[in-house]
């Protein structure tokens, strides 16, 4: 595995454990729900109102610093 930093914590990937397994479509949800803070940084201001119908693609909320 690459260090790619000094210290810290490397775990074994274990990708061994689902190599043979195939992909499976999800069923997309008939809501979403995505929050818009974050642990650091300058809070988002929402461009919608809770409970707005939005696409794919719509935006949502902008950085305010």
């Amino acid at each position: 595995m690459k260090h790619t930093f000094q210290r810290g914590i490397h775990p074994e990937e274990k990708k061994e454990l689902t190599s043979n397994c195939s992909f499976e479509a999800m069923p997309t949800g008939s809501k979403v729900y995505i929050p818009l803070t974050q642990h650091i940084g300058a809070p988002t201001t929402p461009c919608v109102d809770v409970g707005t119908r939005v696409k794919a693609g719509t935006l949502i909320g902008k950085a305010s610093g």
